[in-house]
């Protein structure tokens, strides 16, 4: 049993270390259309990324590290900030059950699935909320970004924006305008 676990983390490595040897394409990551929603003093903001977990990222995550994709929130009133947060969403692949184990922060739930295409619908769904009084007189920005992870195998610490070709994916909603829009 532990040799079968063993060969799988190994090819695992193996697949990642030749997609660093190879040429990448890297993908155009951004945020989708948005939703905004009101109930009392809370707001909720509904947005995924779309574009952003193409071509090489099943094998990143299928590398057996725990990967994370983080998220910064910064919410303005008359341009000073009032709110600053940063979630994340997880994402480990265990080899022995070939399942992807996801944690979301933003809305406190975790998953498992044998898809990726799956895990590429729930990571890249956002549902963040917001409890203010003054909120729908504010500026959200949202971004995206990807950490550096360290390379075991290769003893090289690895920048995953370059799979998003060093372009953080942002999105910027004006609440006030958005509400009179609707």
């Amino acid at each position: 049993m532990f040799q079968i676990l063993a060969e799988k983390v190994i090819s695992g490595l193996a697949a990642f270390s030749m997609l660093l040897l190879s040429s990448y394409q890297g993908n155009e990551a951004n945020f989708s259309a948005y939703t905004t929603s009101f109930l009392d003093d809370r707001m909720f903001l509904e947005c995924s990324l779309e574009n952003a977990f193409e071509n090489d990222f099943e094998e990143i995550f299928k590398s057996g590290q725990s990967i994370d994709i983080f998220f910064s929130v910064k919410i303005k009133l008359n341009n000073l900030l009032i709110h600053e947060e940063e979630f994340r969403h997880s994402i480990i692949f265990d080899p022995l059950t070939q399942l992807f184990s996801i944690e979301l922060e933003d809305q406190d739930l975790s998953f498992t699935t044998n898809s990726y295409d799956e895990l590429k619908i729930i990571i890249s769904n956002i549902e963040y909320s917001f409890k203010d009084e003054n909120i729908k007189d504010c500026t959200i920005t949202m971004s995206a970004y990807l950490p550096k992870i360290r390379l075991i195998a290769l003893n090289k610490d690895f920048d995953l924006m370059m799979l998003w070709k060093f372009n953080q994916p942002e999105l910027t909603v004006k609440l006030a305008t958005d509400i009179n829009e609707n």
